[in-house]
């Protein structure tokens, strides 16, 4: 027997639950996507089945109509421009959705595209999992090897290559990219938004470099390119942008290597690689490592968030001699 608290208690959840399911269902039921989306006339031949995807997507997650109900209507519409059935396991199938990502989504910004992406792979997955039984094809993902340091002597071969292209702007922009990067152990999102006002002089001559954006810090360059690194700074006005103050897409991935690409007779071939910003922070990271410097000051310094982050690095340290080993593992004498 149900004590009547308890009762109380089912009767109010079940309410609860009933009143938000017709919440949902009245989203879903006035959806009406804008007009550059999909137009009134198209919407009025694809809403039947946009809703009830909608429906299934909401009841199997793990979304909610106002995330979902979008990325499903461009995907029908675009499924019916393509002359494909209007079925679930049609629409839903995972080339589907692959090709309409690749192909149909060329109109949206790179952000909306992936979130897109994101809302109808999972939407997909769960609704192929629930209502017809079929699990999502597994996705191989083979295991990221790190580029490897450069080595000495090619770290010297870029330095010469740095101070010696024909322009004061080449020279600035190559010696600028060189010493975020193997000084400072910059990736190209954290060196891209460094302004002339970042780079500053420090105490005993040291130059220090600090770093906005998703990893914001302060990181002091390494001794070998302080120097270079301040005299470099010193043209560059304090709200201007250190390295290619021209250009405008500070987002670009390519803001580096498009650069770099601009003078393959000048930058030539360095034992068959040329000049990429990512060597030039594992060749930091990798100097650091060698040099025993404790790991959280590590970890610090680069804006990596676990140890886990390191590790792809430990190919590439140094051996120690077995009795050195020893000594560090036995410490001093109190």
């Amino acid at each position: 027997m149900i004590d009547t608290d308890t009762s109380g208690r089912l009767t109010g959840r079940l309410s609860w639950a009933l009143r938000l399911e017709v919440a949902v269902s009245n989203r879903l039921l006035a959806y009406t996507p804008k007009a550059e989306t999909v137009p009134p006339a198209q919407w009025r031949r694809i809403a039947p089945v946009v809703r009830s995807l909608g429906f299934m997507a909401v009841a199997a997650g793990p979304y909610g109509p106002d995330a979902i109900m979008t990325p499903l209507t461009r995907l029908v519409a675009w499924v019916k421009a393509q002359g494909l059935p209007l079925e679930p396991s049609v629409i839903l199938d995972q080339s589907s959705v692959e090709r309409f990502i690749l192909v149909g989504c060329r109109d949206m910004t790179a952000n909306s595209r992936r979130t897109c992406s994101s809302q109808l792979r999972r939407a997909s997955e769960a609704l192929l999992l629930d209502q017809l039984g079929q699990h999502a094809p597994i996705r191989l993902k083979a295991t990221a090897a790190p580029v490897a340091p450069y080595p000495p002597a090619e770290v010297a071969y870029w330095l010469i290559w740095a101070q010696s292209l024909p322009t004061p702007a080449q020279r600035r922009n190559a010696c600028l990219l060189f010493c975020l990067g193997v000084g400072c152990g910059l990736a190209v999102e954290d060196l891209v938004y460094v302004q002339g006002r970042d780079i500053l002089a420090g105490p005993t001559g040291r130059a220090l470099v600090k770093v906005h954006g998703r990893r914001p810090r302060t990181v002091v360059c390494r001794y070998a390119y302080e120097e270079l690194l301040l005299a470099e700074a010193a043209h560059i006005p304090t709200d201007a942008y250190a390295f290619r103050p021209d250009w405008q897409d500070r987002t670009s991935k390519h803001i580096a290597s498009d650069w770099l690409a601009r003078y393959p007779r000048i930058i030539g071939r360095c034992d068959s690689a040329v000049l990429q910003t990512q060597r030039l922070r594992t060749t930091w990271l990798v100097e650091l490592l060698n040099a025993g410097i404790p790991l959280k000051v590590i970890l610090k310094a680069s804006g990596l968030g676990t140890l886990h982050s390191l590790s792809r690095y430990l190919v590439f340290l140094h051996d120690v001699p077995e009795a050195e080993a020893s000594d560090l593992l036995r410490g001093e004498a109190a």
